[in-house]
């Protein structure tokens, strides 16, 4: 699979409610590295499910609406293509004010195998621009995020 930059706007008419544009940005970051089977798929997987059934947008999500969320855009992608449909989640999450929450997601996803390899960096660096996030803020939340599994880490050494 290609490295792809995420678009900065969109110029689609595809319409995207906030849960899928959260949702697919979640599920683009599963991707990011550009592998789409293995180990980490799964884990990266398992991690986007877990932060959107965090999220107070998903609180009346069953499973199954979660997987109709992936069928949905799934389907999004066949009918629009890939670059048509990220576009119009960034716009989407940009529109509602979720810019962060995106951003968190996707951080998150890409974390959770604990590897961020350079094709994983390049796509952070693609997001944080495209939701119109600063520089600055981007590693605000990084740090806000990733301080404590340090903080974690340093005092099970101590132990």
């Amino acid at each position: 699979m290609s490295k792809r930059k995420l678009p900065r706007s969109g110029g689609t008419q595809v319409a995207l409610s906030p849960e899928l544009a959260i949702a697919a940005i979640g599920l683009f970051s599963v991707f990011a590295d550009g592998e789409s089977t293995g180990a980490t798929g799964d884990v990266e997987t398992e991690a986007l499910g877990e932060m959107l059934s965090a999220i107070d947008l998903y609180e009346d999500y069953a499973e199954e609406d979660f997987a109709a969320l992936g069928t949905e855009i799934g389907n999004l992608i066949n009918e629009e293509g890939i670059e048509a449909v990220a576009a119009q989640a960034i716009a989407t999450a940009k529109e509602e004010g979720l810019e962060e929450a995106a951003f968190i997601v996707a951080i998150v996803v890409i974390a959770s195998d604990g590897e961020v390899p350079e094709a994983e960096q390049e796509y952070v660096d693609s997001l944080y621009q495209a939701l119109g996030l600063s520089e600055e803020r981007a590693n605000e939340i990084i740090d806000e995020l990733f301080s404590g599994d340090e903080e974690d880490e340093e005092e099970e050494e101590d132990a």
